[in-house]
């Protein structure tokens, strides 16, 4: 089963999650990553070592939505959003955003608002070094 990765003190992430969690049901498994404790292998439980060993830090898993397959792989930002709504009435839509003529534009949009969201909810916490969403 897929495991989604959100910060549960955004509130916009929340109601997305509330939404997902009413049209997903049990097919995906849905963690908020503050009630991950760090160092803990709750990321990588049940993976090899090698997928395991790639698992995110909490503060990674806060600066971008993750998902991680049932097989171990791990997608981010609109890649992990679309993956998380696939099977649904939605995810025909929002597939489209994977589409390589509005790939790069989504892709864009969605690393300026996670930057923002972040430092809206970690202010002074904020290091664009550290924090920042990478490009593709």
């Amino acid at each position: 089963m897929d495991t989604l990765f959100y910060d549960g003190q955004c509130p916009l992430c929340a109601g997305e999650i509330a939404q997902l969690r009413k049209t997903r049901g049990e097919s995906l498994n849905i963690v908020d990553v503050h009630d991950l404790i760090e160092g803990t292998s709750s990321l990588s439980d049940g993976l090899p070592a090698s997928v395991s060993a790639s698992a995110p830090s909490k503060d990674q898993l806060l600066r971008v939505l993750h998902l991680r397959r049932a097989d171990g792989v791990w997608l981010t930002s609109a890649d992990a959003n679309v993956a998380a709504w696939e099977g649904t009435k939605h995810g025909r839509i929002l597939s489209a955003l994977r589409w390589p003529i509005l790939r790069h534009a989504v892709d864009l949009v969605y690393t300026l608002w996670a930057r923002w969201r972040y430092r809206r909810l970690y202010g002074n916490q904020f290091d664009e070094a550290r924090h920042a969403p990478q490009q593709h």
